[in-house]
C-alpha cells in the first residue's frame, strides 16, 4: 500500500469521510434541560415482573434524552455513510495502486453527493424541533461533509487541469 500516491485533495476528502462516520456515533440532538430523577419506590412495594426498577429506568430516560446520528434521522445517516464509504473505498483503491480509483465514483460524483449531503445536514442543523437542542455530532457531520465536498471539488479541479 502506497499512501504517498494520494493527493492533498484526496487526503482532505478521506479525513473528512472518517469524521463523517465518527459523527454518526456522536449525539446529534436531544431534550433540552435536565432529566428529572425518578424516585425510588418504598421497599415494601412488590416488584412487578417485566417492569424495570427505578435505577435502570433512570438510565433509559437519560439515554433517550440524547440521540446519535444513527438514531435521530430516517435516511440521512445511511446517505452520509454511503458517501463516506465511496470516498474511503476510492482512497483505498488509489492507495493500493489503482490511480483512477473506483470507476463509478469519480470526484465529480462524490462532489455532487457531498453537495447534496451539505444541504441535507444544514437543513437538519437549522430545523430543530421545539424543546430539543443541537449536540456536537450534527456540527461535526456538517463540517465533515463540507470537507468531503471540498476535497472532491479539489480532486475534480486537479483532474481538469491535468487534461489541459
Amino acid at each position: 500500500m502506497n499512501i504517498g500516491r494520494m493527493s492533498q485533495a484526496q487526503w482532505i476528502a478521506a479525513i473528512s469521510a472518517v469524521a463523517v462516520v465518527v459523527s454518526l456515533f456522536l449525539a446529534w440532538g436531544g431534550a433540552s434541560g435536565d432529566v428529572p430523577d425518578i424516585p425510588d419506590l418504598p421497599e415494601s412495594t412488590p416488584s412487578i415482573p417485566g417492569v424495570p426498577d427505578a435505577g435502570s429506568l433512570q438510565e433509559e430516560v437519560e439515554d433517550a434524552a440524547e440521540l446519535t446520528g444513527w438514531e435521530s434521522q430516517n435516511t440521512l445517516d445511511l446517505y452520509l455513510a454511503i458517501v463516506a464509504g465511496l470516498v474511503l473505498v476510492n482512497v483505498l483503491m488509489v492507495a493500493m495502486g489503482n490511480r483512477e480509483g473506483l470507476p463509478f465514483a469519480p470526484p465529480a460524483a462524490t462532489f455532487l453527493l457531498g453537495a447534496i449531503g451539505v444541504v441535507l445536514t444544514a437543513y437538519v442543523l437549522i430545523d430543530v424541533p421545539e424543546g430539543a437542542e443541537r449536540k456536537i455530532g450534527i456540527y461535526l457531520a456538517t463540517a465533515s461533509i463540507i470537507g468531503v465536498t471540498v476535497g472532491s471539488y479539489l480532486q475534480l479541479r486537479d483532474q481538469v487541469s491535468e487534461g489541459y
